[in-house]
């Protein structure tokens, strides 16, 4: 159910493993004619020959056995690499600028990753800069923005039968663009969904992104839209009426009596399961709302389902929140005890680890904790 990270061989492993188990029968098999034919000359006996022949292709089907796993695992290998790569040019493509794409070895793709890896800094500084100098690039950071935004924080959780829930928000100096709230129907189709919106990029097409993301998302979970339903419309609307290439990343969590479901479009951040003295990383698939009319985004969109045993907690947040150290020991330490103090202990440790100077982004944080003891 759980996993750290979410990584895909793809195709280029299994292509290169069939090639190389190909190349090593087809080898294998040459060799041993070749062989054959010499040694025929000098043995008479028909037994001989027939079990040289079945020991020749038997060694055949072992190196092509051999050389289509070694294939695989070097294939993965560099399927895993071409994603990383692939990852960070699509977030520079989509503005985000926090880009991390691992590096190591002298060949061709070590190279490329660090030419994206120098682009990502270079823009970062760049944007840094105009910051320090008053630019208007970190528009999310504006006081205005950052109004529009807290007017739909909400207060306090409603309760849901059988779950303690909560979900708050930690004020950075430089604010952020992070929508949240828990929105609870009833009726014949009753259901509870936390979600989590997000901007992907800076400047002032990010905010419209993010607010039209949430405000429709909302809006169709009120009208008793199931999540993927609602996820569906609001990439419609948002592909409608964006800037193309601009988007939208967002996180629900449906929450039912048997248990909960995991949603993601275009968010990479993992939603954390507090068990038994254990933290594990659990993510569900799909792309960024708004960059596809809409057949794509519902068929990538997977969801991951959790079985919800009493005293499991489930964590999910923003980019800060994950990013913040010592999380995962709070997370260990304190995931037992009751979610308000739970909410008051992690955030205060996370406040308190920030340094003299605080928080420098909104750090959000929803927690759903199966009533009942372990």
């Amino acid at each position: 159910m759980a996993r750290k990270g979410n990584k895909s061989t793809g195709k280029i492993a299994s292509k290169l493993a069939f090639g190389t188990a190909i190349a090593g029968l087809i080898g294998g098999v040459v060799l041993t004619t070749i062989l054959m034919q010499i040694l025929s000359g000098g043995i008479t006996t028909p037994a001989v020959l027939q079990h040289g022949w079945r020991v020749g292709l038997g060694l055949a089907f072992l190196v092509a056995a051999i050389a289509g796993i070694a294939g695989l695992l070097l294939g993965g290998k560099i399927a895993a690499r071409v994603t990383d790569v692939g990852l960070g040019i699509s977030k520079l493509g989509r503005g985000g600028v926090e880009v991390r794409v691992r590096v190591g070895g002298n060949d061709e793709l070590t190279s490329l990753g660090r030419a994206v890896q120098y682009l990502a800094d270079d823009l970062q500084a760049l944007l840094k800069d105009q910051e320090q100098a008053g630019g208007g690039m970190h528009v999310s950071m504006d006081p205005l923005v950052k109004q529009l935004r807290d007017k739909t924080v909400p207060h306090q959780f409603q309760e849901i039968a059988g779950y303690e829930v909560d979900g708050q928000l930690a004020a950075g100096s430089r604010g952020g663009l992070d929508y949240f709230d828990l929105v609870t129907t009833t009726g014949e189709n009753a259901q509870s969904v936390a979600y989590v919106v997000s901007a992907e990029g800076h400047g002032a097409v990010a905010v419209l992104a993010c607010k039209l993301a949430r405000d429709e998302l909302h809006r169709a979970l009120l009208a008793g839209a199931v999540p993927r339903k609602a996820l569906a419309h609001t990439n419609k609307v948002c592909k409608s009426n964006l800037p193309p290439g601009c988007c939208a990343k967002a996180t629900l969590l449906q929450i039912t009596a048997d248990g909960c479901k995991l949603y993601q479009a275009g968010a990479r951040t993992p939603l954390l399961i507090c068990q038994r003295g254990e933290v594990l990383e659990l993510n569900a698939e799909g792309i960024a709302i708004g960059l596809d009319d809409g057949p794509v985004f519902e068929k990538s969109l997977r969801s991951q389902e959790i079985a919800m045993s009493p005293g499991t907690r489930l964590v999910l947040g923003n980019d800060a929140l994950l990013r913040s150290e010592g999380l995962l020991d709070l997370l260990r330490q304190h995931s037992p005890r009751h979610t308000r103090m739970f909410m008051n202990v992690v955030l205060g440790g996370i406040e308190q680890d920030s340094g003299a100077d605080g928080l420098r982004e909104d750090v959000v944080l929803i927690t759903v904790k199966k009533a009942g003891q372990p």
